[in-house]
């Protein structure tokens, strides 16, 4: 469990500055939990440990709500710890039973530096016993490692986003992540505990064989499949796909058009035979 230290006022233990080459901040937070906004309506709270994150994703959306220029200049390059995110969780006075609570929507919650600090492993039997329905959405393996705290929630639905099937595709769009491999096995060893478990295919990255890729999902044991494809922002602080990633598609001539294609073949492999995975 988390060493409590790290996060007292005047901590004992030393907080690592920085992390594979990413700045580490400690900063506190007003809030812990968030309601959501357009299309996280229908949940009642987001909950996001960190801000920012080190799996540095090249089309990350995140990017878009920070405020400072600076650090969005330099996102995955830095990890903001929220440094009393246990304090407000234990301390809210909201009706938390039953509530659908996602984490993260801006963050992941298993990215590097979770490793270190089991900051969110600290977090879910706080959740669990204010009876939480939790949604994880993660890319990390890491996540795993809490499969006995997730066994204890009364519903729980862990997400694991894998958007290609060519790790070559994978190192050049999300050069800090866990190859495909990874997550996929990650995604069995979740189903296998009798975990419900989703897929994100978001946004949708070159693919090479649709139908394999379909097979994969499916012998997984995933019970839904969310498939997105590139958007442009519409302004600030909303959500877009990044520059960075949107010349990266060119390169790899990754039109809408293929994308859209891709999208298709994609449900109709997961939804044949009375199945309805894929939305």
């Amino acid at each position: 469990m988390l060493q409590m230290s790290l996060f007292d006022p005047n901590p004992s233990t030393a907080r690592p500055e920085s992390l594979g080459g990413a700045d580490v901040i400690y900063a506190d937070s007003a809030s812990i939990l968030s309601r959501p906004t357009g299309r996280l309506a229908d949940l009642d709270f987001v909950i996001n440990p960190y801000q920012g994150c080190t799996f540095a994703c090249t089309y990350c959306y995140a990017a878009f709500f920070v405020a400072e220029e600076a650090q969005r200049e330099r996102w995955g390059q830095w990890v903001r710890v929220k440094t009393n995110a246990i304090a407000k969780l234990r301390g809210s006075r909201q009706d938390l039973r039953g509530a659908r609570v996602l984490m993260s929507s801006a963050t992941d919650p298993y990215q590097p530096i979770e490793q270190r600090l089991e900051l969110t492993r600290s977090l879910l039997p706080i959740m669990q016993q204010r009876g939480v329905h939790l949604s994880v959405l993660t890319r990390s393996p890491l996540v795993t490692r809490d499969i006995d705290l997730f066994s204890e929630f009364e519903r729980i639905s862990v997400t694991v986003t894998i958007t290609t099937d060519d790790d070559a595709v994978r190192r050049k769009f999300e050069p800090q992540c866990a190859s495909i491999e990874r997550r996929f096995a990650a995604l069995r060893q979740l189903s296998d505990a009798g975990l419900r478990t989703r897929v994100n295919v978001a946004p949708l990255l070159p693919m090479r064989h649709p139908r394999s890729f379909a097979e994969q999902i499916l012998e997984a044991g995933a019970s839904r499949v969310h498939i997105g494809t590139f958007h442009e922002t519409s302004g600030p602080f909303a959500a877009g796909t990044r520059q960075p990633a949107l010349k990266l598609a060119s390169e790899f001539c990754w039109t809408e058009q293929r994308r859209t294609q891709a999208a298709e073949m994609l449900r109709s492999y997961l939804n044949q035979d009375g199945r309805r995975l894929a939305a």
